[in-house]
């Protein structure tokens, strides 16, 4: 069973980040102990012939505490914009063992149809092997947001000798109007936001998995 996944997402220079956390900070309700913070670990998978190639399956594994996950994103190309991300989204729990041997063995197409029967049966899709190009690890620090929303992320990214900053709503799926209403909500209260701490995102949306390959793939200046 696929889980349609909405989220907002922006990418925030070192200083804004600071300024928005320490806002989301002094301004929560309730208790400070509410907000949590959770470490993970994710690596990407893409083909070995041509990584950087927009693929309409992308695939991770998941480190996270002790937990293993292996997950499916199916991006929806039509309720995608510069700050916007909609996918079909599938998970697997699995091993620690399983997990190590896709990162150092690469993920085959029958293993994905295996774990992920829904890309041929509800999507037609047909997926190839892949190979694990290395990973990301991420802060995440859940701020619980008044008006009944789900927490608002920001996360410390690490990978390649680089970091980047980023705010990740994620949000109801919009399958109906209540939930669109509640996307043009949090898209207005976080405009706001912005205008008042003077924050100016960083750029169009690109997802983690994406920033990393480019990065790893960057021109090498001579």
């Amino acid at each position: 069973m696929s889980n349609t996944e909405t989220e907002l997402k922006y990418l925030l220079s070192r200083e804004d980040f600071h300024a928005l956390y320490h806002h989301l900070y002094a301004d929560k309700p309730g208790s400070k102990n509410d907000i949590s913070l959770i470490r993970q670990v994710n690596y990407y998978f893409a083909s070995p012939d041509s990584p950087l190639t927009r693929s309409p399956i992308n695939i991770r594994v998941r480190f996270l505490g002790e937990k293993s996950e292996l997950t499916c994103k199916i991006p929806i190309v039509n309720q995608t914009t510069d700050v916007l991300q909609n996918s079909y989204e599938y998970n697997r729990q699995i091993s620690r063992k399983e997990a190590l041997h896709y990162i150092e063995n690469g993920l085959s197409a029958n293993a994905q149809t295996g774990s992920f029967p829904e890309l041929r049966k509800d999507h037609s899709l047909q997926p190839s092997d892949l190979i694990c190009y290395g990973h990301l690890r991420t802060a995440r620090f859940h701020f619980p947001i008044k008006g009944g929303f789900p927490p608002i992320l920001l996360d410390v990214n690490v990978y390649l000798n680089t970091f980047d900053y980023e705010l990740e709503w994620e949000l109801d799926s919009i399958q109906n109007q209540s939930e669109s209403n509640q996307l043009q909500q949090a898209d207005i209260l976080l405009r706001e936001l912005f205008q008042k701490l003077h924050i100016s995102p960083l750029g169009s949306l690109k997802p983690k998995r994406v920033r990393f390959l480019k990065r790893l793939f960057r021109p090498t200046v001579r």
